[in-house]
């Protein structure tokens, strides 16, 4: 029995001697996991930022239009009752009494030739852009909200995902409330970059993201900015009526990360835009940033 407690002794001894080191190396594996997994995510975050970057490249864009705009007034010939000039007026040389000026303004046209990106990308329904940033990305369109979480817009498939529209919506943004989703990168890409509105200082600087469609422009003036827990709340897709409209945006309007006035210049009718990422303040967070849709 002695010889038996001595061994047993001796045994729990050298263990303890060593749990030490056990620890460290159990610790020192956990290290170099992490560090494997975020250089892994940054390599792959990296090959989508190129190949984003290559595709904005290679996108050629038009003119825009200055916001508010609207397209030139088609001219009509003058009745004959207002062809003679008013008492007191005189005419130019070459003018027609009573004809109005002509203004030649060139016609709307879609900021991008959505023709030509949809025989690239099938799926395309829009592009989104926040100027000065690396938000400036095609938005997607498929049969459920999972293809493109883990596909390119061209198919490849890839991590990085696209930006993509939710199945349920119109592709012609004409719902009360669009949601696009999106990945929150470390590096700043995809949706990565609406994080950012966490601070009031940089929504003053950027209050405006533009949507592009094959139809028309928009403005997204951004209404506010909150987290939800997307195990427990979703952004409604509709309202069942003005009331409920107006108390959702009451709603995130208190808890906003920023302070905006936006939405004291709207009215029943007004469409808005929700953007959908992840948040990793708790399990299941989600960042929403709301804006609303204003043609131009």
């Amino acid at each position: 029995m002695n010889v038996e407690k001595l061994l047993k002794r001796s045994r729990r001894g050298k263990i303890k001697g060593r749990l030490p080191y056990i620890l460290l190396g159990i610790c020192a594996a956990a290290v170099i996991i992490s560090a494997v997994g975020l250089v892994r995510e940054l390599y792959i975050a990296r090959q989508g930022q190129s190949y984003y970057n290559s595709l904005t490249n290679e996108i050629e864009t038009r003119p825009r239009r200055p916001a508010h705009s609207k397209p030139p007034a088609t001219s009509t010939p003058a009745s004959p009752e207002s062809s003679a000039p008013m008492p007191g007026t005189s005419t130019e040389p070459g003018e027609t009494p009573g004809e109005e000026p002509v203004i030649d303004e060139p016609l709307w046209e879609p900021y991008l030739d959505f023709e030509a990106l949809a025989e690239r990308f099938p799926g395309v329904v829009a592009w989104i852009q926040l100027e000065g940033t690396k938000l400036d990305y095609p938005v997607m369109q498929w049969t459920d909200n999972y293809h493109f979480l883990g596909h390119l817009p061209d198919g490849t498939r890839q991590r990085s995902g696209s930006v993509f529209l939710d199945y349920r919506n119109s592709a012609d943004f004409s719902d009360v409330n669009t949601l696009i989703y999106g990945h929150e990168s470390r590096t700043g890409d995809m949706f990565g970059i609406l994080k950012s509105y966490r601070k009031q200082s940089f929504y003053e600087e950027n209050p405006v993201i533009y949507i592009y469609t094959p139809e028309r422009d928009f403005e997204l003036v951004l209404v506010a900015g909150y987290l939800v827990d997307s195990g427990v709340e979703t952004p409604p897709l509709s309202f069942r009526d003005d009331a409920a409209f107006d108390a959702h945006i009451a709603s995130i309007k208190q808890r906003s990360l920023f302070q905006s006035d936006v939405w004291a210049s709207t009215s029943a009718g007004d469409r808005i835009v929700s953007l959908c990422t992840c948040a990793y303040d708790y399990p299941n967070a989600r960042l929403v940033i709301v804006g609303k849709l204003v043609e131009f």
